[in-house]
């Protein structure tokens, strides 16, 4: 891999990242979230309408808060585990770290609740069982193909077969469906992309992971080495619009 300077900036258009390497003129690269808008800000445009845009955007903003509050938990229960692999600790770390949040912003005591109970849902399905071994925690990842674009997924580990998977964990009000999470697969297959452009390992799979505030059921969405040309293909013609 090649040592390269990343700074993230923001335009008029959303946010991007500029990638600075020795000998090579500087890139400047869409996030996969800013592309994704193509998708996702044309399917809400009803609810943003119906409640009004100040409130439209609260309820983004609590969505985002609460699934931040479930990254971190997940995030640091997965650090302990890649060294550790005792989950008594691991949960311990994660318990802490929703304290902190909650010590810091005490205001916010019902969304860090909400973060904490989603995590809860991962916790009781044992997400960890298939993991050999933990490869990269929040990876940022990026590629200059067809224009390029750059991101960072959440999770990639090794199973037990010796597959690579990558891994986006997901926060929902309510269950999803196949049709409702068309931008999810198109996003980790442009992480699967650029994983293996970077590190030269064909990732074996893409996962989604979905919990929802509605019951503790979590959801396992899988994009195969195969199914992710399709959904590449996809992300491409965004990016190219």
């Amino acid at each position: 891999m090649q040592n390269s300077k990343i700074e993230r900036k923001s335009y008029s258009w959303g946010r991007a990242y500029e990638v600075t390497r020795d000998n090579h003129p500087k890139l400047i690269l869409p996030s996969v979230t800013t592309v994704l808008k193509l998708v996702t800000e044309p399917k809400f445009k009803h609810l943003r309408e119906k409640f009004g845009e100040a409130r439209w955007q609260k309820i983004l903003d609590d969505a985002s808060y609460r699934g931040t509050v479930m990254h971190s938990m997940l995030e640091n229960f997965l650090l302990e585990f890649s060294t550790s692999r005792s989950i008594e600790k691991c949960l311990q770390i994660a318990q802490d770290t929703a304290k902190d949040i909650e010590d810091k912003e005490p205001h916010n005591s019902g969304l860090i609740k909400k973060g904490r109970d989603l995590f809860w849902n991962f916790y009781h399905e044992s997400f960890w069982e298939n993991i050999k071994t933990v490869l990269h925690n929040e990876l940022f990842l990026w590629s200059d193909f067809k224009g390029g674009w750059a991101g960072a997924t959440d999770f990639i580990f090794e199973d037990y077969l010796g597959n690579h998977v990558v891994i986006d964990f997901k926060s929902s009000s309510s269950q999803k469906d196949e049709d409702s999470i068309l931008s999810y697969k198109m996003q980790i297959s442009a992480y699967m992309f650029a994983y293996a452009e970077r590190y030269e390992v064909i990732p074996d799979r893409g996962e989604i992971w979905i919990a929802n505030e509605k019951d503790s059921k979590l959801q396992r969405f899988i994009v195969t080495k195969d199914e992710f040309k399709i959904y590449l293909r996809q992300f491409l013609d965004l990016l190219s619009e």
